[in-house]
């Protein structure tokens, strides 16, 4: 046998096993973990949906989107755009229950406005299902900051496009891993912070969903969320291009 037929051979084996431990891991995980997870990642995409309408509405009664987080005469962040958006979210019967019970007298580490994060602790989150049946938090959807996205580190007012252009369409809205609180608490991140997750492939094994500006809503594999195809797509402002 040539050494150029051992070769494909050993390849060959090396396939078959990987496949036969594929099969195995699936056979393992229990069923209704298997169902449970499909349905959360496709109850997230349709929240995505949602969640890029509302922004397209609350522009066009404002002229722009919500800033990214209020803060109070002393500076402390109360609200995140999150909660701006509710409003727009609760219309038009979107949600169950048909609205959400936050207060925007209160701030949102108030008992009564972290018992409604508590109450819709999957708005905006992307929840799993552990080997135990345990559900945990995996990921938030986050608004990426910075002087080039769409979402000032300054509150200036950004629009989104008016007319839809695939061609040229941008990342509004990012699923980040591991970002971890409620949904109500304004905690995003900078487009440092996103391009040092891709640096540090952060984003793997699972990926990432993106909210376009223009509503559609995308599922990146981790070897597309690179530092350079993320700078492109997050930063419709960059005057450089």
């Amino acid at each position: 046998m040539t050494k150029q037929k051992r070769l494909m051979n050993s390849v060959g084996e090396i396939f078959i096993v990987a496949v036969i431990i594929l099969v195995l891991v699936i056979l393992l995980l229990p069923e209704d973990q298997v169902v449970d997870n499909s349905s959360n990642r496709e109850r997230f995409r349709n929240q995505l949906r949602l969640v890029g309408l509302a922004c397209h509405e609350y522009q066009s009664e404002y002229g722009c989107l919500p800033p990214v987080v209020i803060s109070d005469e002393r500076g402390r962040p109360i609200h995140s755009w999150r909660a701006m958006l509710l409003p727009w979210l609760e219309s038009q019967g979107r949600t169950q229950p048909p609205a959400y019970v936050y207060t925007f007298n209160e701030p949102w580490f108030s008992p009564a406005n972290r018992q409604a994060a508590l109450d819709n602790a999957n708005l905006y989150t992307m929840l799993v299902s552990t080997d135990d049946r345990e559900v945990v938090q995996k990921s938030k959807l986050a608004a990426v900051i910075g002087a080039q996205t769409y979402w000032s580190p300054s509150g200036e007012c950004r629009r989104l496009p008016l007319e839809a252009n695939q061609d040229e369409r941008h990342i509004l809205l990012l699923e980040i891993p591991n970002l971890y609180g409620a949904w109500s608490q304004p905690n995003d991140v900078t487009l440092d912070v996103v391009l040092t997750l891709s640096k540090n492939q952060q984003f793997e094994p699972d990926g990432a969903h993106v909210l376009y500006d223009d509503g559609s809503v995308t599922w990146f594999a981790p070897e597309a969320l690179t530092e350079a195809n993320l700078r492109r797509l997050l930063c419709p402002f960059d005057t450089t291009k």
